[in-house]
């Protein structure tokens, strides 16, 4: 009797043992599946961080780029009927000029630019130009006479031009005065240039 019994405490014994070691496989199994989940959770938020960065990193990059592209992106484009020279030869009473100059400029870029317009690099005959009278005709307004400088000057100031605008000035030049006949071969020559106020860039001088 005292045989069965030992070897029913010892069978329970075992059975229990095996009990706790299923609960410790399955306990192990479920702390393994646990912390997988955690790691899976893990690594998703951090790709996600990851790619939310990269992509503000991309937005501004890409920002940054299109903002240089603009900024760089600011041309005025310049056409003349014949050139950029302002000559006047032969200057006599009653002259004028035959073929007044036109200057187009159109705004290329994406920004509304500020430029003027520039007589330079002035060489003439006459001691004085108080009657060598120029008027500049915009938008079919003509300006008030004004007499040509003898040194380098702004005839056009601080003029506004938007994106794809385009401006034509006609400048007409006469002389009022009298000339002495014996002085032959009076002349005024001046070189007309465009500055684009914004970056101080000259365009075709």
């Amino acid at each position: 009797m005292e045989k069965n019994e030992n070897f029913k405490s010892e069978l329970e014994t075992q059975y229990t043992l095996l009990i706790e070691a299923q609960e410790r496989k399955e306990k192990i199994i479920h702390i393994f599946i646990f912390a997988l989940i955690i790691l899976t959770l893990i690594s998703v938020i951090i790709s996600t961080v990851f790619s939310i960065r990269a992509f503000i990193a991309t937005t501004n990059m890409k920002k940054k780029v299109e903002n240089e592209s603009e900024t760089y992106y600011q041309t005025l484009a310049i056409t003349y009927n014949d050139s950029s020279n302002l000559s006047l030869n032969n200057i006599i009473t009653g002259y004028s000029l035959v073929t007044p100059k036109v200057i187009q400029i159109t705004n290329e870029g994406n920004y509304e630019m500020t430029f003027n317009v520039k007589l330079t690099s002035i060489n003439t005959s006459l001691s004085s130009t108080n009657n060598l009278l120029y008027t500049i005709t915009t938008n079919g307004e003509t300006s008030v006479s004004k007499q040509l400088p003898l040194t380098e000057k702004s005839i056009i100031e601080n003029i506004k031009i938007k994106p794809e605008e385009t401006i034509k000035y006609i400048i007409n030049v006469n002389f009022t005065g009298v000339v002495d006949q014996s002085i032959t071969n009076s002349f005024y020559n001046a070189n007309i240039v465009v500055e684009q106020i914004d970056n101080k860039s000259n365009l075709l001088e």
